[in-house]
């Protein structure tokens, strides 16, 4: 019924750059592909807070948060995850006693050193110099979350987190279960299972987090569509404009890590340093993940994260393109 609503929206005059239809398409698009990851990252963050005793994820954990940061690079490595899937697991790990910056670097390198988003970039420049791209992506991608991590450990958890993601949303004391919009009350005799309170917590997880994919999904799919992208071709080779372009595109088209490679690889005039800033920002921070972060972490820290991890992409991109 949305599909058939969507095409049925009238179009905007030619000179206005907007087809509502092409709009929909691309939101539905969006939040078609970033919802069952979403969900992916629900389902496990329930099993997180149900099952796993914090006092096995603190044991887990160098004590140093430097160690920290590295441990959690190296979680992303093989513990990879998409960009909306990271995101409900990352506020209940923090629940759980994990320092934020900890939490945060992981939710930030699960989509960016995924082996998936690898082999994609593999498949997508296989006629392209691939190990060159692969390189590249990872190479940079590590760098920039290496710089943000450090970062990360200097700032106070109430500079980063709403306060809801630190304490949890309160509760009536007679609630049971661990998701305040879903009230289970027990049978006489009988209580609660962990079951059910996974079930609660999955459902908490995935509504709260949904209302901002689809707030993201739909500034993503207005900018992408109405926006022409013929104007970026002339200015992809450029050795400073191409990085940009790169990134903005990144921060338009709003794809997930593990496709992203195809679309950008169909870009012929762009550079490779271009191709690299557009793969290493996006799995970062888009339009789409700068509201699903304002779910859980201070617009203030979600803005000083957009600066800070586009600039370090466009500064390592922009010294490779002029490297003899």
């Amino acid at each position: 019924m949305f599909f058939a609503a969507a095409f049925d929206l009238p179009s905007a005059p030619a000179s206005a750059g907007i087809a509502w239809p092409d709009v929909a398409l691309s939101f539905f698009a969006i939040v078609l592909e970033g919802a069952p990851f979403l969900l992916l990252g629900a389902i496990v963050s329930g099993l997180v807070d149900v099952f796993l005793p914090a006092n096995t994820i603190k044991n887990w954990l160098p004590k140093s948060k430097t160690q920290g940061i590295f441990a959690a690079l190296g979680a992303g490595l093989i513990f990879p995850l998409c960009e909306c899937g990271a995101m409900p697991i990352v506020q209940r790990l923090i629940r759980k006693g994990v320092p934020p910056a900890v939490a945060t670097t992981y939710m930030l390198a699960a989509p960016a050193l995924n082996p998936l988003a690898m082999f994609s970039t593999y498949l997508a420049f296989r006629n392209q110099d691939p190990w060159l791209m692969i390189v590249l992506r990872f190479g940079f991608s590590l760098a920039v979350l290496i710089f943000l991590g450090f970062w990360l450990i200097k700032l106070r958890p109430d500079q980063m987190l709403r306060a809801e993601t630190i304490t949890g949303s309160p509760r009536p004391a007679q609630e049971l279960s661990p998701n305040p919009g879903l009230v289970l009350t027990p049978r006489p005799g009988l209580s609660l299972g962990g079951l059910q309170q996974f079930t609660g917590a999955v459902i908490r997880d995935f509504t709260g987090v949904l209302l901002f994919l689809v707030i993201g999904a739909a500034a993503a799919a207005l900018f992408s569509t109405g926006f022409n992208r013929n104007l970026l071709a002339p200015i992809g080779h450029d050795p400073f404009l191409g990085p940009l372009a790169g990134i903005l595109l990144a921060q338009l088209l709003c794809l997930c890590s593990t496709t992203d490679a195809f679309i950008i690889a169909a870009f012929v005039p762009f550079s490779i340093p271009a191709k690299i800033a557009f793969l290493v920002a996006g799995p970062l921070i888009d339009l789409k993940l700068y509201w699903l972060y304002r779910s859980a972490f201070q617009p203030r820290f979600v803005h000083g994260l957009w600066i800070r991890a586009l600039a370090a992409t466009f500064l390592l991109t922009l010294l490779y393109s002029m490297h003899p």
